[in-house]
């Protein structure tokens, strides 16, 4: 009779537990993207996070790495931060309105993101060297 109680609240608990994470602010992300295989795991789940970021830099738009990223909710508290990001970074973070900040060699862009908790937001930022392009937001569907 223990153990058919034991069981019987694991399986609660592993019900519970998905739904308390929902209504919790932390997050998940996935970093990475260098190399063909990188590049097709985070492909394989991108739908499971609803905001992806790219890092490129120069004419050509090369991916890069070891971007220092903050993100910020409206309220302006650090929702994610990571010290070296890219070339590819997926976040898991609660639908709201958000700031992306990302720093690469000294140099700061940020762009503005809203998720709604439908659809996924692709921002990119790029760093063309002295003359610097604006960031893209995009909404996948």
């Amino acid at each position: 009779m223990k153990l058919q109680k034991s069981f019987v609240l694991a399986a609660a608990l592993l019900v519970v537990l998905p739904l308390a994470y929902a209504e919790d602010t932390s997050s998940n992300y996935v970093n990475g993207g260098i190399g063909d295989e990188q590049q097709t795991m985070m492909h394989s789940v991108a739908k499971e996070y609803p905001l992806h970021i790219m890092f490129s830099e120069g004419t050509n738009g090369a991916f890069i790495a070891e971007v220092q990223l903050t993100i910020t909710d409206k309220h302006g508290k650090v929702a994610f931060e990571l010290p070296n990001a890219g070339p590819m970074l997926y976040v898991r973070l609660p639908k709201g309105k958000y700031v992306v900040k990302a720093v690469s060699d000294g140099v700061a862009q940020s762009s503005e993101v809203t998720l709604d908790g439908k659809h996924s937001k692709t921002v990119i930022l790029h760093w063309a060297g002295v003359s610097q392009e604006s960031p893209q937001e995009s909404s996948q569907e």
